[in-house]
């Protein structure tokens, strides 16, 4: 097949830049199943709003970029020579139609499947289907929905986000599509119940690459422990022996980067030698500029290494990892905990990010309530679960592993178990296509 793959908003690359502008998980998803559905054979054309200058190189971002003879990227130009974030896409998408059916060329062949990303990249798909003599199957993959993050931020910040217009949006447009890919059972519920959505649901989470993300003993003198060891005041030697505490995000209050800092403040005073690895990103400057002044407040700062962009050595910062953290609020699927899992490392969560509370948590799980908190911590096979925004809670979640190699070790094999090999890329995709292909 030739599949259009539409993930409109962001800035899309072959090497992508968490951290960028509404660019992040969803991205790395789109170029994972595109590489998995292209060693299986199919051509996939990935489409991506372009026409402004790269924020980073000031190359411009137009024309196609191809990896192989199965991929390749085109960007769209609709006029406006500037990022538009994703809450405001919808009006620029009539223009962006216009763009597909002029660039899109016949290289690959006609298009015969389009699988869209997010509610622009649906709306784009339905217009672009419309033009076509003979429309294909459209499938939605909506990474998160605006009924989930209506529900977890608090009212003054809809309008901001037009949540409003989004849910709107999202309920009528999901009636136009062939089917919907829900990347997890809390969006699946909510397209069910709140959405009145009746239609084909088929079922394609984000999912680990083997290749890339395992297990693995790093070498005393791998680059990584140095570039740690210029983010803080310790040396390589006294980072290698601090049990480690990581956590990878775009930099956005969603992510809750502040609850972590302070949980870990208070950890580093009862558990001796920990350190913390935590992204944060300068170009976000006013978030960045108050975490950064939350480290220094707290006295931490020889304690923290707060790292920019470091998707190459992703693999080898879990690798060196004890404990993965995620308080976030909001989270459509949660691809960094499950990155961290594939590599053996057990996670303490929010109750929000629905990979830990799905599928790591399990079912047999113990409840734990202590001082400093009357809600209960939620103990289970591969991850601790804190109530949201539980400051100690997160301190305690972190404590309970880090005092325990032997828990920490058993609930990091019970994490991989939980991964892989049923949430690799390979198996999903193959079984997304036989659905689909069974549904024909």
């Amino acid at each position: 097949m030739h599949i259009l793959m539409i993930t409109n908003h962001g800035l899309h690359h072959w090497q992508v830049v968490p951290g960028l502008p509404d660019t992040g998980g969803q991205n790395i998803f789109v170029n994972e199943m595109s590489r998995a559905l292209a060693k299986i054979g199919h051509r996939v054309t990935i489409v991506n709003r372009g026409g402004y200058t790269d924020p980073i190189t000031g190359e411009w971002r137009r024309g196609s970029l191809t990896k192989g003879d199965k991929q390749r990227i085109i960007y769209l130009e609709d006029g406006l020579a500037e990022f538009v974030r994703k809450e405001d896409m919808n009006e620029r998408i009539p223009f962006l139609v216009e763009s597909l059916k002029t660039t899109l060329d016949a290289d690959f062949g006609p298009i015969d499947l389009i699988v869209s990303h997010y509610w622009d990249g649906m709306k784009l798909g339905i217009e672009y289907n419309k033009t076509l003599p003979q429309p294909v199957r459209h499938i939605w993959v909506p990474h998160s929905l605006g009924a989930i993050k209506k529900s977890n931020l608090p009212p003054e910040q809809w309008a901001g986000l037009r949540l409003d217009e989004r849910l709107a949006t999202e309920k009528k447009l999901a009636k136009e599509v062939d089917g919907i890919a829900s990347t997890s059972a809390l969006i699946t519920k909510k397209l069910v119940e709140f959405y009145e959505y009746t239609g084909k649901l088929y079922f394609l989470p984000p999912c680990v690459d083997q290749d890339r993300y395992y297990a693995h003993e790093v070498p005393a003198d791998h680059e990584i422990w140095q570039i740690l060891s210029d983010l803080s005041d310790l040396t390589a030697g006294e980072i290698r022996d601090r049990q480690i505490v990581t956590e990878i995000s775009r930099t956005a209050i969603t992510k809750r980067k502040d609850v972590l800092i302070k949980a870990f403040a208070l950890l580093n005073q009862q558990v001796a030698d920990t350190f913390l690895v935590v992204a944060i990103d300068e170009r976000e400057e006013a978030l960045a500029g108050e975490l950064n002044d939350l480290i220094r407040q707290l006295g931490i700062g020889d304690q923290v290494a707060a790292v920019g962009s470091i998707w190459d050595l992703l693999p080898t910062l879990y690798a060196i990892t004890d404990v993965y953290c995620t308080p976030a609020i909001v989270e459509g699927f949660g691809m960094s905990a499950q990155e961290a899992a594939a590599t053996q490392v057990p996670v303490v969560s929010s109750d929000r990010v629905p990979y830990v509370t799905e599928y790591l948590l399990g079912d047999k799980v113990e409840q734990r309530v202590f001082d400093e908190s009357k809600r209960p911590l939620k103990i289970g096979k591969g991850a601790i679960v804190v109530p949201v925004d539980d400051v100690p809670g997160f301190t305690e979640g972190l404590k309970i592993l880090l005092l325990d190699q032997e828990l920490r070790q058993e609930m990091g094999e019970k994490a991989y178990e939980a991964t892989v090999p049923y949430f690799t890329w390979h198996n999903m995709v193959r079984r997304f296509i036989s659905d689909l292909e069974v549904d024909d």
